[in-house]
């Protein structure tokens, strides 16, 4: 299903891309400010924005959440691991980085910028449900034993949906990724930090829960992943995507090689 999923926004994306690639050097020169990703704050004295970079991210999270969704499918089809459903949930939420195409596909059609509040909604609850999947699968990977996966995915996205459905958007304003602005981003900045260093603790925490050298791996990967996810999402620049999609597939390799093996030797 995840497949399936992916490769249709795939297709989707490429047709609206095409439609709006003109644009992108206009909606760049109106960006109110450059984005704020960790890692992004460090790049920005040094790099120059570049107007297709959004697109080229876009097209990367879309890439990346297919070809991910398919190496899940071809190494868990019978291996159960409980962490690995919520990952794929994280990997699925980057598929909805294709709504930052609202604000190309508004411009191009001379449209509402109305509609950039109901996308970016969508874009935020995106971005937290897949944190809050990946701190999901670092508890149990940290020795959480609840079987009821279902009612805790449910529960994540009612949480992430009311976060989302309560935040105001700036739909007159973007920055250089094409994120709407949006409301107390001081206090989901903090929120995210929070989140990730939970997510990282724990997964090392597991190392000496699980007493296995792949949980080494898996840990070691999932940093990856949170460091190449940063990266894509916020790049405006041309180096970060091409740096992003390298540690986000590599550590995404390392992740779900190790955690299969560890669970075909239980």
């Amino acid at each position: 299903m995840g497949i399936l999923w992916s490769a249709l926004i795939l297709v989707v994306f490429s047709f609206f891309a095409v439609q709006t690639f003109s644009v992108f050097p206009k909606i760049s020169e109106l960006a109110k400010n450059r984005s704020y990703g960790f890692f992004h704050s460090l790049m920005i004295p040094f790099f120059k924005v570049h107007s297709y970079t959004p697109l080229i991210s876009i097209l990367f999270c879309l890439l990346y959440s297919f070809a991910a969704s398919i190496t899940i499918f071809v190494l868990f089809e019978k291996t159960q691991a409980p962490e690995i459903l919520f990952f794929a949930n994280f990997v699925l939420s980057l598929s909805l980085e294709m709504s930052r195409m609202a604000i190309p596909l508004i411009s191009f059609y001379d449209t509402s910028l109305t509609y950039a509040v109901f996308t970016g909604k969508i874009l935020l609850f995106s971005r937290l449900f897949g944190l809050f999947s990946l701190f999901l699968a670092s508890i149990y990977a940290a020795g959480m034993e609840m079987q009821r996966y279902g009612i805790l995915l449910i529960l994540n996205a009612a949480i992430c949906l009311a976060l989302a459905s309560g935040v105001p958007i700036d739909s007159m304003n973007w920055d250089t990724a094409l994120t709407p602005l949006y409301g107390f981003i001081d206090m989901f900045f903090l929120i995210e930090a929070t989140i990730v260093g939970i997510t990282i603790l724990s997964f090392f925490i597991s190392i000496k829960n699980k007493s296995s050298k792949d949980y080494v791996y898996v840990s070691l990967g999932i940093l990856l992943v949170l460091l190449g996810r940063d990266i894509l999402i916020h790049a405006d620049t041309l180096l970060e995507p091409v740096i992003a999609v390298f540690i986000l597939a590599f550590g995404t390799w390392m992740y779900c090689k190790n955690l299969h093996q560890y669970y075909l030797w239980l």
